[in-house]
């Protein structure tokens, strides 16, 4: 069952709508017309409790000071190295938007565009945009972005975009997931299926190269406590902010899991991507929806898309697509408990 409601106005005057996608459990997601955002998922505890478990803004003026909190991010997640590709047999330069390189598109992102809106199911909503090339890719782009909540407890992502030209894609989704009741993030466990990072080049992004996981802090195969890992990073490092490789391995498996003792919520994410990058933020400015006082370690985001810069770099999976080429990609999250 979905039903609608004016979350609130742009500083422009323009409606933002919430889309509430129910399932027969009584779980539910919120989505969001302004940049496709994930407001809410609630979904039970062991005991029964409901309770959201996606870090969202409480405010539409809180979306519009570029929050990315579970935003769709598009036509190019995280970043490209220095701004610069090669696209339909030119050198094209991009916005730098985080020196030196170009991060979550600039001023094209997806993030802060409202989206025109369709009830596309009995628990499917789907969310449209036309990109017109800000950012210095100067061509169009047709995305559609449908969210689907069903019994099985998943919220699946469905992305549909449309180059008119020879471009790169890779949109995601900027979700901050906390099972624990939004208590420390560093307490929650971290399952990963992957054996190796994306070596960072002089950008601070993948340059080419792999760098394994064995007996480092970035090993989470088994299953880890976060702040476990957490204190065997590097001299200076705080937090996660990584990008892992995914293994191969089947696809109806999940590629990584977040699981909260405290509550017994499990949040195991499933793609077709090659990359999950791991970030953990410390400290967060903006108020969470719910109201309550975040801890400087609020959630952890599982962002699922192509290998970031992989433009340039021909050993990772190619995010470019030519004209009329069709990229279809899938992410589901899945709520269970244990």
């Amino acid at each position: 069952m979905i039903t609608e409601r004016v979350f609130g106005f742009l500083s422009d005057g323009r409606a933002v709508k919430l889309y509430k996608i129910e399932n027969s459990h009584g779980e539910y997601a919120e989505i969001c017309d302004y940049g496709a955002v994930i407001q809410s998922v609630f979904v039970p505890d062991r005991g029964g409790k409901l309770a959201n478990v996606v870090l969202s803004c409480p405010t539409v003026a809180d979306m519009e000071k570029k929050s990315f909190k579970a935003a769709t991010i598009g036509r190019v997640g995280n970043r490209i190295a220095y701004g610069r590709c090669r696209l339909h047999g030119e050198d094209i330069q991009l916005e730098i938007s985080e020196k030196p390189n170009l991060l979550h598109s600039g001023s094209s992102n997806w993030a802060f565009k409202l989206f025109s809106a369709e009830i596309t199911g009995d628990n499917t909503v789907t969310l449209r945009h036309t990109d017109m090339g800000e950012c210095g890719f100067y061509d169009r782009v047709e995305a559609a972005v449908s969210f689907t909540f069903d019994d099985n407890h998943r919220l699946t992502i469905r992305y549909e975009v449309t180059p008119e030209r020879e471009t790169v894609l890779s949109p995601t989704n900027h979700a901050y997931f906390n099972p624990g009741d939004f208590t420390d993030a560093r307490d929650l466990v971290l399952k990963l299926r992957s054996s190796n990072l994306a070596a960072r080049g002089a950008s601070g992004t993948p340059e080419g190269g792999l760098l394994s996981v064995e007996d480092t802090a970035f090993d989470f195969r088994a299953g880890k406590r976060l702040r476990d890992n957490m204190k065997k990073l590097p001299l200076r490092r705080k937090y996660f902010d990584d990008f892992y490789v995914l293994d191969d391995g089947d696809i109806t498996a999940p590629v990584a899991s977040l699981y909260s003792e405290r509550t017994g919520r499990v949040i195991n994410a499933y793609t077709d991507m090659q990359c999950a990058i791991i970030y953990t933020p410390a400290g967060y400015h903006y108020p969470d929806a719910s109201g309550i006082s975040l801890p400087r370690y609020p959630a952890v985001c599982i962002e699922c898309q192509f290998v970031p810069n992989a433009v340039n770099v021909p050993e990772f999976r190619s995010p470019v697509f030519v004209a009329g080429e069709r990229l279809v990609t899938e992410t589901a999250y899945e709520f269970l408990t244990k």
